[in-house]
């Protein structure tokens, strides 16, 4: 499995990716701080999973979803984020993510939407709640992997 983690504070996505690697020996775990640094790995490298920090430096993590699925269509993509905006998340819903991190979860909580996300299903953490607005996701807009 070739897991990607984009996130502009290196130190905690090394961190977990770290963890992710020891957990799951064989796993290829490469981390990036920029778009400007994954981008031109995608086509290449064909991640299984990307973990996408939602408030990048210099822009929103939703704005690189389209991006993302055009280069590398296969690759499923979880957000990762210290907060939960539920509009911004449904957003992201329609365009197709698959799940979503709190980075203040356990990394029991990640490894688990690693293996969720790797046998196609979805993951969303328990501390976000989408009842009531995932009325609001329309099926026809979501792309799927």
């Amino acid at each position: 499995m070739k897991i990607a983690f984009l996130d502009d504070h290196p130190q905690l996505a090394e961190a977990i990716a770290g963890a992710v690697a020891a957990a799951m020996p064989g796993t290829q775990v490469d981390c990036y701080s920029h778009w400007s640094e994954l981008e031109p790995t995608l086509v290449p490298e064909q991640y299984d999973l990307l973990f996408l920090d939602m408030r990048l430096e210099d822009c929103l993590g939703a704005e690189l979803i389209v991006p993302i699925q055009e280069l590398s269509p296969k690759t499923r993509i979880v957000l990762l984020s210290a907060f939960a905006q539920n509009d911004l998340l449904i957003k992201c819903l329609n365009l197709g993510i698959v799940g979503y991190i709190s980075k203040t979860s356990p990394i029991e909580t990640l490894l688990e939407a690693v293996n969720a996300v790797a046998a196609g299903g979805t993951f969303f953490d328990e501390n976000i709640n989408l009842d009531a607005e995932s009325q609001q996701v329309d099926p026809s807009t979501r792309k799927s992997s």
